[in-house]
């Protein structure tokens, strides 16, 4: 009789593992599945949807891949703006001194990739991060940079908050994977909520991030080339100033790396990203 109810206590238990291991790799694939759904990868192009075969460079069909604005005909030597004449700088680079020492960006930023941005920026499209986090690792190596630390540019607590995330970070974290650097998020931090930089002019985006950042851990820095990561990189003021309060500290060269930047025109003070703002907000 002890024999027949210790069999039987053996089946319930081996049913229940059967029943569990099921469970679990449903879960597992209702997970999968869930997943993907939100985080879409290699399955379509990332610019026009169509399916394309797994392991596509950037997540791009070929007639967009060639099509695309890859940031690779003349720019400015200083901030790698998009430029149309001859010049080694643009006026920006000629007439301001910029806190960084070198910045590059991977596309220029208009049609699709403002299209991209904007959607990571506003409309919570958080896979796109890490293809242009692919885009910057590109770039950084045609560069040669030489970084020690990779810093998001930060936004203000009050404007992560409203957002969920900072843009700049979701981008910056795959991309410190790829090249194997330490990633820190709390060494600057935005202290002042100003006004955004895409409602503001030229001269009025300057003064905008004046005193808008400080150093809350100079050691990390102190004696260490910094690679600052951002989004867009209009007119280099929000990257400019990051970059002089990280000198302060001590950083003995910063460098930044932003997925786009629009084509340099002549400073005016109305600005297309205001209506791409607006358009994206309304």
């Amino acid at each position: 009789m002890k024999r027949a109810k210790d069999k039987s206590k053996r089946i319930i238990k081996n049913d229940n593992s059967e029943f569990k291991q099921k469970l679990i790799k449903f879960l597992d694939k209702l997970k999968t599945t869930f997943s993907n759904a939100i985080y879409p990868d290699n399955c379509r192009c990332i610019v026009c949807e169509e399916e394309i075969p797994a392991g596509s460079k950037y997540c791009m069909c070929e007639e967009c891949f060639k099509t695309f604005p890859f940031n690779n005909e003349r720019i400015c030597v200083r901030c790698g703006a998009p430029i149309d004449n001859e010049a080694l700088y643009c006026l920006e680079c000629q007439n301001y001194t910029r806190g960084f020492d070198f910045a590059r960006s991977s596309l220029n930023y208009t049609g699709d990739v403002k299209r991209l941005v904007l959607g990571l920026k506003f409309k919570n499209n958080r896979w796109i991060a890490k293809y242009f986090a692919e885009m910057l690792y590109d770039t950084y190596m045609e560069n040669a940079l030489d970084a020690e630390i990779i810093i998001p540019v930060p936004i203000s607590y009050k404007r992560e908050k409203q957002r969920g995330f900072n843009q700049s970070y979701l981008i910056a974290k795959p991309l410190a994977e790829k090249l194997g650097l330490p990633l820190y998020t709390d060494v600057i931090t935005k202290i002042k909520d100003n006004k955004q930089q895409a409602k503001l002019g030229l001269n009025d985006r300057r003064k905008n991030v004046v005193g808008a950042y400080e150093i809350v851990a100079r050691e990390v820095v102190k004696g260490k080339k910094v690679l600052l990561v951002d989004d867009i990189l209009t007119t280099g003021s929000t990257m400019s100033e990051a970059a002089r309060r990280l000198k302060i500290a001590g950083a003995t060269a910063v460098y930044g790396l932003a997925v786009a930047s629009p084509k340099y025109n002549v400073p005016c003070e109305n600005n297309e990203e205001i209506t791409d703002f607006e358009l994206i907000s309304s």
